[in-house]
């Protein structure tokens, strides 16, 4: 541990991701328990996280080409990091759904400049250490836990009306921590690779079938990230029994993070997204047909190693290996998009329209379940010379 986190670019790196995905771990299981809170139904509530999912379409990518041109992916963060804190007061004012909409469109577009940046900075920072990358993404993953479980025990007993100022608390700290940040040059890999046009890296086959099933994946977690938590409660399993159950995901997903470097390095990255895919259909089916039993929520949740954690693995080298240095910032930033983006704004939506208060929670579950297995196909029809390796 203390190696990973040698040094105080190291450092604010963990505490960037802690920050981030501790934001995340707020937002993504308490939001909709919030916007319930408020009186909102699911139709709207889908609304809500389809925004939230939808700016990642876009922020990532205005970003990045900004980022690209100024070659400051920390400056980036920064300003992402202040105008998505400023703009976040606006929750604590805004009670109506047009309004709310709003504020929540403005905030994600800034905070949603930020990942995909901090991507880049990390890889580019682990430049001679590419295996540490899980290591220090994991922080992410802690975060995310410590908020999911606190948020969760905090909520069951007062109610989850202090949603905005928790997560005020949190933009604030990811604010602190971008300020730690410092630039790091790329390294060009080959003099060619400068050459290499953008979009004629993009318009190759494999690429765009694995952007496609990131996507389909992405979208199958449209009914777990928008009513999750509101699902148990209706089984009558509460908010702290919900957050410790999606803490056992993430604990799993860290456990993946840290294999991840060994697993990429023995397997193809098509290999291991297939699994992924499986994983991540069955994973969907245990939660619809685990009804009131925790022991088989809780063997669901520990596929999120697989349908998130080494899926997203999966996804930042295929970029990574795929796309040269000088393209890196959009690269990521378009994988982002397109998957979390895209697909989670997909999925959101489509659940919103079919979760009706929970009555439509088992055609919903089984529709992820398809989604996650259609991205297999798309990943089978990639070809099997296709290993997501740069030639």
């Amino acid at each position: 541990m203390s190696a990973l986190l040698e040094g105080r670019q190291r450092k604010a790196l963990a505490a960037s991701y802690f920050a981030f995905y501790a934001i995340l771990g707020l937002m993504v299981p308490y939001l909709s328990l919030y916007l319930d809170h408020l009186g909102f139904n699911s139709a709207q509530i889908g609304w809500m996280l389809a925004i939230l999912f939808a700016t990642r379409m876009i922020a990532p990518n205005i970003w990045a080409a900004l980022s690209d041109r100024l070659g400051t992916p920390v400056r980036i963060i920064r300003a992402g990091a202040l105008l998505a804190a400023l703009t976040y007061l606006g929750l604590f004012v805004a009670k109506e759904f047009l309004v709310l909409a709003v504020v929540m469109g403005i905030y994600t577009f800034f905070w949603n400049a930020i990942l995909a940046q901090l991507e880049v900075v990390t890889l580019t920072t682990l430049a001679d250490r590419p295996q540490d990358y899980g290591g220090l993404r994991s922080f992410g993953s802690v975060g995310y836990i410590v908020l999911v479980v606190g948020a969760g025990w905090w909520f069951g007993l007062r109610g989850p009306a202090d949603l905005p100022w928790v997560g005020l608390v949190l933009f604030l700290a990811l604010l602190g921590a971008s300020m730690a940040l410092t630039e790091v040059a790329p390294r060009v890999r080959n003099e060619a690779e400068t050459d290499i046009p953008f979009m004629s890296q993009l318009l190759q086959r494999p690429v765009l079938l694995f952007l496609l099933a990131a996507m389909l994946m992405q979208g199958s977690h449209g009914p777990f990230y928008t009513f999750y938590v509101l699902y148990l409660r209706g089984l009558g399993l509460g908010e702290s029994t919900a957050g410790i159950l999606v803490a056992v995901g993430v604990l799993a997903e860290i456990g993946i993070f840290l294999l991840a470097p060994r697993l990429l390095g023995r397997f193809s990255v098509r290999t291991l997204m297939a699994l992924c895919c499986v994983m991540t259909s069955l994973r969907w089916v245990l939660t619809d047909a685990a009804g009131t039993s925790v022991l088989g929520h809780g063997v669901a949740q520990l596929l999120h190693a697989f349908s998130f954690g080494l899926a997203h693995a999966c996804g930042i080298q295929f970029v990574h290996r795929n796309f040269s240095a000088a393209h890196q910032g959009k690269a990521q930033a378009l994988y982002a998009s397109v998957s979390f983006g895209l697909g989670g704004a997909i999925g959101a939506y489509i659940s919103g329209q079919l979760w009706h208060n929970g009555a439509g929670a088992s055609l919903t579950w089984t529709l992820a379940a398809i989604a996650a297995a259609s991205a297999l196909v798309a990943l089978l029809l990639m070809g099997r010379e296709q290993d997501g390796r740069r030639r």
